[in-house]
């Protein structure tokens, strides 16, 4: 997986979703457990090797066979979005730039932040109900610190996807959670003006941190 030829690196992850995607036989309870104990493994060494190494697509493969496969409520699937989202938060970390005015850029290239995001948004519609709600605050938690652009991006995609869905188990759930997160996305905005306040509310202010607890 960490390997730096692109084909190998591919050949890989396409061999760790096969084998967790693997039928049931007579050694399914010891394969069962080797599945899960190779998550965290997996998981460690495909995102420390990314983006300069790891393929997204790859990592994309291997993910979903995971949520798909592994038993419902997994820890080892809750280490996985856990994983994703750590990864996520650091490529996606903003920086107050003052120019005049505050304002919040993305720091450095953007492009692997949007992947990671993009693969917590398909992740939605795949795990597990057990596991859903911890992905839907996770999710919150780093929309709500991107800037103005990234939020509307990520939101518009949300709406498309949630709109879409056929799901009558969790699109409830959803639809509850994305009015939410559009609202409480919406307030940061509105303090635009004085980003420092922003920071604050986030890390002081009772309100806010219950806001974000309740999506």
């Amino acid at each position: 997986m960490g390997h730096p030829n692109v084909k190998v690196a591919q050949a890989a992850h396409s061999l760790f979703a096969a084998f967790v995607s693997s039928g049931k036989d007579s050694f399914e309870d010891q394969r069962a457990s080797l599945k899960e104990q190779l998550v965290f493994y997996y998981m460690q060494r495909s995102l420390e090797a990314f983006p300069a190494i790891t393929p997204f697509e790859g990592l994309a493969s291997g993910v979903a066979a995971i949520v798909r496969h592994l038993p419902a409520g997994s820890p080892a699937i809750f280490y996985c979005i856990h994983s994703i989202a750590e990864k996520a938060n650091k490529l996606c970390n903003v920086e107050f730039v003052h120019d005049g005015h505050m304002s919040m850029k993305w720091q450095g290239e953007s492009e692997p932040c949007k992947n990671l995001l993009e693969l917590l948004l398909r992740l939605l519609s795949l795990v597990d109900i057990q596991v859903l709600p911890d992905l839907m605050k996770l999710l919150a938690q780093l929309i709500v610190q991107l800037p103005k652009d990234g939020q509307s991006m990520v939101l518009n995609d949300l709406y498309a996807q949630v709109a879409e869905s056929d799901d009558l188990t969790r699109k409830p759930t959803l639809v509850s959670w994305l009015q939410s997160l559009s609202y409480v996305c919406t307030q940061a905005k509105s303090c635009g003006s004085d980003i420092s306040k922003i920071s604050s509310s986030r890390k002081e202010s009772p309100s806010w941190s219950a806001k974000l607890a309740r999506l």
